[in-house]
């Protein structure tokens, strides 16, 4: 993806996001058996050295998702297109689930990690 995809628009606010559910989202991810499958996402008794590397893994899942979307986007218009209401409903739920809203939850900790530390970024 360019790199100016990344970057934060005007809208992605704390307000936006939460708006949007993602802190809902987060907390039940957290709190469910999906929070064993990326270890590399706590921060917990890293070094800040890591906080780096993990900006940049969440460009790298923020794409991952955004591709994995794709199919099931095209599924769901085919779907669509051929009345199938009830199963472009269903694949919608899991999309928005597994998909849109992982890929806003790595929008908004990378945003809030920029915000902590900002010039983490910046080059010398």
């Amino acid at each position: 993806m360019p790199s100016n995809f990344y970057l934060q628009r005007k809208y992605e606010t704390k307000k936006y996001f939460k708006y949007m559910g993602v802190n809902i989202f987060r907390l039940l991810l957290i709190n469910s058996f999906f929070r064993h499958l990326n270890n590399r996402v706590y921060l917990k008794g890293r070094a800040k050295d890591y906080l780096l590397t993990f900006i940049e893994e969440t460009k790298q899942s923020e794409t991952s998702h955004i591709i994995s979307g794709i199919f099931p986007l095209s599924i769901q218009l085919l779907y669509l297109k051929y009345g199938l209401i009830e199963h472009f409903i269903w694949l919608s739920i899991f999309n928005v689930i597994l998909n849109l809203y992982p890929f806003l939850l790595q929008r908004m900790n990378r945003f809030n990690m920029l915000v902590k530390y900002p010039n983490l970024t910046k080059k010398n």
